[in-house]
Formats: C-alpha cells, structure tokens, sequence
C-alpha cells in the first residue's frame, strides 16, 4: 500500500514538472489583439496581462544575421505607429538589428538606437544606392523636402547623387556624405549633353560688328550683371522645342529660366514675353533686357534673347546651333522691341 502511495506521488510530481517545462518553452508573449496595442520591446509583452502562445502572435521575429541601415535624418519611433511621438532623429547612418517586424513597422537595435520604423525606412547595408544626376545649373539640396528647407548647399549640372527614396515631388538623396532633399524634377537618371561649338564659331561671333551704339553704353548694375553671368554659362547647351530647363531650352523658355532664378516671372511665349516689364528703347539697352524678335523682316514675334552688352544678346536659337551669343542686328533675327524686367 505504501508503495502505491509513493508511486503515485512520484508520478504527479512528474507530471507538474512535465507541464511547467512545456509552458516554458512554448514561448510566452503578450498581446492585446482587441485593442490593438503596440509593444516596445519583447518585455512588455511578457509583462501584458494576457498571456498566450508565440506560434498566436502575428508577428515575425529575425535572425541575427538581419543587419539594415537607416540613414541620417530618420525618425525612431517609441511604438509601430505614426501617432506617437518619435525619440530619435539620426544624426548619421546606423547599421541596425533588426529584432522582428509587425504590420510593416520593424523594431530595430544598435548600440544608439532602439524603437521602431517602418520597414521601408530599412536599406541593405550590402547594396548600392541607384545614381542620378542634377540637371539644372543650380538646384537647392535642401535639409527638409519643402520650398522653405534650410539649404545646406548649391548643386550644379551633371553632379552624380545616390538616390535614397522619392516621395511627393522631393527625392531624398545623399551626396558628398551629406543626406538632404532635392526637387524630384532636377534629377535625370543619365548625365545631360552639353554640346560644344568651334573655337573659330565663338570667335567669330564675338568680333562682328553691330549697329548698335554701344561707346555710351552704361555699365551694368550688380544684379543685372549678375543675371548675364547666369545667362551665359548655358551657351552650347542644346536647344529643345518647348524645353525650358538646362535639359534642352527653346528661345522663350531660355529666358524664362534664366528671370525665374532670380525671382522674376515673365511669359512662356515670345509674343506674350514682349508685354512683361517696361518698354526700352534701341538706343537704351542695358545688360538683362529683354530683347524680343520676328523670324522674318516685318513678321510677328517669334523669338527672344537677353541682351548682355556690346550690342550682342544670348539667346536659344536652334536646334542646330543651340545656345549661342549673336550680335543683336543679324544672325538671321530683325529686331522688334525690348523689355527691361529687371527693376
């Protein structure tokens, strides 16, 4: 009799111990599925409480080998949600482990960090970054994806990016290690063809002589010298037929670039352009007028320049000759009327 008692206490000894081992192991997580909480960190889980079995959760934890960067500029978030607060903005690059992820939000830890992001956020610390490259001569790389971003610098034509993510007309890029925001609309996938004229060509150009009196001619003022420059550094870029970017101009979008830059907004076409700003006359030109032209002797306008001195204009001419300096009398245009846009 006594050996049968202390069998069976032996065996339900057994039993109980059996039962806890398995609870162990099972693997034991919180989560309130009702009320759709969302945990920082797995002892929160265990600390929910509700208790039920990890094969129950929807949630797929990593290995350790699933090793990601985030670049410079993200936000770390306290849950899986963008409601909450972030607590972290990176002031650099961080490679991070990413722990497990759950409906699209992964949970991540680093030496600095530890929170949450989304999983898009996540690059492959292996892979490179896509290229691109401005196609502008001078395009803001702003801190924040906003016309009123703090500018950290000027990027200028055919400067090679790596494209990080585009997201709202902004493209989030890094370039000589500094991560910042660009205009979607001023990154090309390939670089931008310049073309070049003859030495003999430019030189030619620059030697006729005009009808103009220019012996008086004023000097130009600060601005307006400043707008010539500008003007000038897209002679031998090509021309494109209703282009109005350093991707290709044609006649009226080439001015307009160039007043745009500097805050002046004039009309898309020759004509309508010949009714911004004030009348000038032959004899009064000054460097950054506006210059307005017919095709054909006595014909309509259909074509513009900017005037910048010594009685030449720079102007998109055509699809054979793109960007060029012509002498204000010839070259194939008469002459019309002038506009002075700048004040």
């Amino acid at each position: 009799m006594k050996k049968r008692i202390i069998a069976s206490l032996l065996l339900g000894i057994l039993i109980c111990c059996t039962a806890v081992y398995s609870f162990a192991t099972v693997g034991i997580i919180s989560k309130d599925v009702s009320k759709n909480r969302r945990f920082t960190n797995l002892n929160e889980y265990i600390k929910s409480e509700e208790i039920i079995s990890s094969e129950e959760v929807d949630m797929t934890e990593t290995n350790e080998e699933n090793i990601k960067v985030i670049y410079k500029g993200e936000e770390i978030y306290t849950t899986s949600s963008e409601e909450t607060i972030s607590v972290q903005i990176l002031e650099n690059d961080e490679n991070v482990q990413v722990i497990y992820e759950d409906n699209g939000w992964s949970y991540v830890t680093s030496e600095n960090i530890e929170g949450w992001i989304k999983n898009e956020k996540l690059k492959d610390n292996t892979e490179e970054l896509p290229k691109g490259y401005i196609n502008s001569s001078s395009v803001d790389f702003r801190k924040q994806p906003t016309s009123n971003g703090e500018v950290i610098s000027k990027l200028t034509i055919n400067k090679e990016v790596e494209i990080i993510e585009k997201n709202n007309g902004w493209t989030k890029i890094k370039t000589n290690n500094e991560i910042g925001y660009v205009e979607t609309k001023t990154i090309s996938e390939t670089k931008i063809q310049v073309t070049t004229r003859s030495a003999t060509y430019r030189t030619a150009n620059t030697t006729n002589t005009t009808a103009i009196d220019v012996t008086n001619e004023a000097p130009a003022t600060a601005s307006q010298a400043d707008v010539v420059a500008f003007a000038k550094q897209f002679v031998g870029y090509r021309y494109v037929m209703g282009g109005a970017s350093p991707a290709g101009f044609d006649c009226s979008g080439f001015t307009q670039y160039v007043f745009a830059h500097f805050g002046y907004s004039i009309a898309r076409t020759p004509s309508a352009q010949a009714g911004n700003g004030i009348a000038v006359e032959k004899s009064d030109l000054q460097p950054g007028d506006l210059i307005c032209f017919a095709n054909s002797r006595g014909g309509s306008i259909g074509h513009a320049g900017l005037y910048i001195g010594g009685g030449k204009f720079v102007h998109a001419a055509n699809s054979r000759r793109g960007v060029i300096i012509s002498n204000v009398d010839g070259d194939g245009f008469y002459y019309v009327c002038a506009r002075r846009i700048i004040n």
